[in-house]
């Protein structure tokens, strides 16, 4: 498989640039990148540079994005985004029109290239209390920015597969964890919090959340891109794992070695909180400042990012790891850090 990847520097990029490397050879391989940002970013080109991987200097925000021509490829894996729920509309902008502008300069050899594009659970996102998983034909209603720019980049990709020759396959990812993340959103403070045994990480919210460990994703893609019947489909990805925010925090706290002592929320507060945060009256009066832990307190009292990833399995049905061997394997690399794809 000849391979072209946009943010080969990120979080799931560092782990799968070097997977297309063994299976296919560093000669197979190209990354387009742009400078280092962060030491992590910065040691993953070090260590493209190592194993050969032609790198290509370019910004997707820019047209063309690259001055060379685009190279002859058999897949393309567009991971590069801002995943920032934070961000502003304009810094969200390289999720949409980074991903046109990839696309029109890949237009004279996209014929036949299979396109692997890491979307998001946060283009469902719900706008009433869940009463199931999502499925990957449940409703796309993003409230957030972020949510909007990911399902926009996958209606971009859908109409110029239908113009350009190309497929694709599309990963709607829940929270991504491992080594390497950035440490940042809600759910990662809190993951913190369980760590050091804190009062609020103790709390056992009951919404369930899918997630599904960074090497495993990185192994899905690769095998996906390369497999005919994906052409063209989309999946919600997941480990086996349904668990709950609070079980998560239960379960990092162990692997850190300070247990967490739960504190169950009242049935009577829980209908409460549920009731306000589903509320479209109170999201309404929210103040704008408020309105993403508004919005990331839904998740955590509801099961408002819960795949059904049936489908991904029956596609991808090799192992994946628990929680338990994910923690172990992320707590065993120097310097691992919690975080999510929120």
């Amino acid at each position: 498989m000849r391979a072209l990847v946009t943010g080969g520097t990120g979080f799931i990029g560092r782990r799968l640039v070097p997977r297309l490397v063994e299976r296919a050879g560093a000669s197979a391989v190209t990354c387009i990148v742009k400078a280092a940002a962060s030491p992590l970013e910065a040691e993953a080109l070090d260590r493209f540079r190592g194993l050969g991987v032609r790198l290509i200097h370019g910004d997707l925000l820019r047209r063309p994005i690259v001055d060379d021509t685009p190279p002859t490829v058999d897949a393309v894996f567009h991971l590069a985004a801002n995943i920032d729920t934070d961000a502003s509309e304009q810094e969200l902008r390289v999720n949409v029109e980074g991903t046109r502008q990839l696309l029109e300069w890949l237009r004279p050899v996209s014929p036949g290239v299979r396109i692997v594009y890491a979307s998001s659970v946060a283009v469902h996102d719900r706008v009433a209390e869940p009463q199931g998983p999502i499925v990957e034909d449940s409703p796309l209603t993003p409230r957030t920015l972020y949510g909007k720019t990911k399902l926009e980049g996958e209606e971009i990709l859908r109409r110029r597969a239908a113009t350009d020759g190309f497929t694709f396959t599309i990963l709607r990812l829940p929270t991504v964890y491992g080594p390497g993340q950035k440490a940042e959103g809600l759910f990662d403070k809190l993951m913190s919090l369980a760590s050091r045994g804190a009062l609020l990480g103790r709390i056992d919210w009951p919404g369930r959340t899918s997630i599904v460990y960074v090497d495993d994703v990185a192994n899905a893609m690769i095998d996906l891109a390369a497999d005919q019947t994906a052409a063209g489909a989309t999946y919600c990805v997941a480990s086996d794992d349904a668990i709950t925010v609070g079980q998560l925090a239960r379960a990092i706290g162990e692997a850190v070695g300070h247990p967490v002592d739960p504190i169950a929320i009242p049935a009577a507060a829980l209908g409460i909180i549920r009731s306000i945060v589903w509320s479209r009256v109170a999201s309404q009066l929210m103040p704008r400042a408020a309105r993403l832990s508004f919005w990331r307190l839904s998740l955590m009292v509801s099961d408002g990012f819960w795949f059904d990833a049936s489908r991904f399995r029956r596609a991808y049905p090799k192992p994946m790891r628990s929680l338990k061997e994910g923690l172990r394997e992320m707590f065993s690399e120097k310097g691992s850090k919690i975080s999510t794809g929120f």
